[in-house]
């Protein structure tokens, strides 16, 4: 699949003292990347979720590797993809460049949650539908 990019200019919020991207910051960066990925492809979450019956994406694993620095000013890329389906989980990988360097790569694996009938407040892993990995191929 085409990856979806977000640019990102790092603010001196994103930053720790030495000006250099504090590391949640990118794991924030991957959750709205992920989010904007599916709004890409014509799937908002905001229509997503009660058409589906939905109660999230949630978050099973996510790890990163940081290659190189980001810092405040920096103007960078993330390009995000779903790497790999399975049934009820997908993976997203994630990538991010910073002056035509790749500077961290990540990965997530979430759940496809559906609301649980049997518990307002709680969510189980469902089946993903054909037509949501459909708008995903190219």
């Amino acid at each position: 699949m085409t990856p979806s990019r977000m640019e990102i200019v790092v603010d001196f919020a994103d930053c720790d003292p030495a000006r250099i991207v504090f590391y949640p910051r990118y794991f924030e960066w991957f959750d709205r990347a992920t989010e904007r990925m599916f709004r890409s492809r014509g799937m908002p979450w905001a229509q997503l979720f009660p058409q589906y019956r939905m109660a999230g994406v949630a978050l099973v694993d996510a790890s990163a590797s940081f290659r190189g620095p980001s810092r405040f000013g920096d103007q960078i890329t993330l390009e995000s993809w779903v790497g790999e389906w399975r049934s009820k989980v997908f993976v997203v990988e994630h990538r991010i460049h910073n002056n035509g360097n790749i500077v961290v790569e990540g990965r997530e694996v979430r759940v496809w949650g559906l609301r649980d009938p049997n518990d307002p407040e709680g969510m189980k892993a469902g089946v993903i539908p054909a037509e949501i990995i459909a708008r995903f191929q190219d």
